[in-house]
């Protein structure tokens, strides 16, 4: 069988009884915290539980951004649509505001869990932040929480530029059922951005069977879907011959520095960390580097991002 195969898009939602599973499907390439196995679904919010913000326009094209439950602000550089707020006469060519205006915020509505870089469990939430409309985006607010006996703990709130090729695809949900060839198969995480080099966003999943809605155990069989923007077809392919692992990340970056994004996939075990990263090609994915190598500490170093998964991976310095 390849590697990597093709279809035409095909996604579907199940449920099942909730099983633990625990256990190691891969090699421990560096040390990790990763620990327990506490039941760990998405967690859904209720309405109180929201954190509202209040957004402003001001001089120097910049929108204060006011958390409306702790009263913490932050400004945010907004200069990148300035064409577009001169012409429609909301500020001065000079940055000088002619017009009083206000954003907005996305709900706050269901936390994913994560295993921070100290390997602890916690659960996050983003929220992105509107200016004019919804094709305005000009932040994101992203919040850590703990859950303690069921209830949701804030943690912290960050509010700044976001890199939208790592923000989520809309076409699916985390954690909902996914038409593979196991009826256990799940989305994982989940990017939109454009991997296949044809200026078209596309929708990047990373699918795992386990056994019910808890993301915090083994998931085995990991493979990336690329659902290809222009056309809605799907290809897909294993991750490697390590292809398990505890709350499993993707993230978009360039990794062959061919000005084309790749998709690094990090693999938590109980006792350590494995990657795998993948580019287009040919049309289809491939390895950027054969995964044996890629996890050689002598020969790749990944580079962490601050909630615990790989952002990149360096050459290592030769000795």
């Amino acid at each position: 069988m390849k590697a990597w195969h093709k279809t035409m898009m095909a996604a579907v939602l199940c449920s099942g009884t909730v099983f633990m599973a625990s256990g190691v499907g891969a090699d421990p390439v560096q040390a990790s915290g990763t620990q327990s196995q506490a039941f760990a679904p998405v967690v859904l919010l209720q309405p109180e539980q929201n954190i509202p913000f209040t957004i402003q326009f001001v001089d120097g094209f910049v929108a204060k951004v006011t958390n409306t439950k702790t009263k913490a602000t932050s400004t945010v550089d907004i200069s990148d649509n300035k064409a577009t707020y001169v012409k429609q006469g909301i500020y001065h060519a000079n940055g000088k505001l002619q017009k009083a205006t206000n954003g907005y915020t996305e709900k706050l509505v269901e936390l994913v869990p994560f295993r921070d870089a100290k390997g602890n469990l916690r659960y996050m939430g983003k929220q992105i932040l509107h200016g004019l409309n919804t094709e305005d985006r000009l932040a994101v607010a992203t919040s850590v929480w703990n859950v303690v006996d069921k209830q949701p703990q804030l943690l912290q709130v960050t509010v700044q530029k976001a890199d939208w090729d790592n923000m989520p695809s809309t076409d699916v949900t985390i954690n909902s059922g996914f038409s593979m060839s196991s009826d256990s198969t799940f989305v994982l995480d989940s990017k939109y951005a454009d991997v296949t080099g044809d200026n078209i966003k596309d929708h990047i999943f990373l699918v795992g069977d386990k056994m019910g809605v808890s993301m915090n155990q083994t998931a085995h069989n990991l493979r990336v879907v690329v659902r290809e923007g222009k056309d809605n077809q799907q290809t897909f392919i294993s991750v490697g011959k390590h292809d398990s692992g505890i709350l499993p990340k993707l993230a978009i970056t360039d990794g062959n520095a061919d000005q084309v994004k790749d998709i690094l996939v990090t693999m938590p075990t109980a006792t350590g960390h494995v990657y795998s990263q993948l580019t287009w090609k040919e049309n289809r994915p491939q390895p950027v580097v054969d995964q044996g190598k890629l996890n050689d500490r002598q020969a790749y170093q990944p580079v962490i991002g601050v909630y615990g998964e790989a952002v990149g991976m360096n050459k290592a310095k030769k000795q």
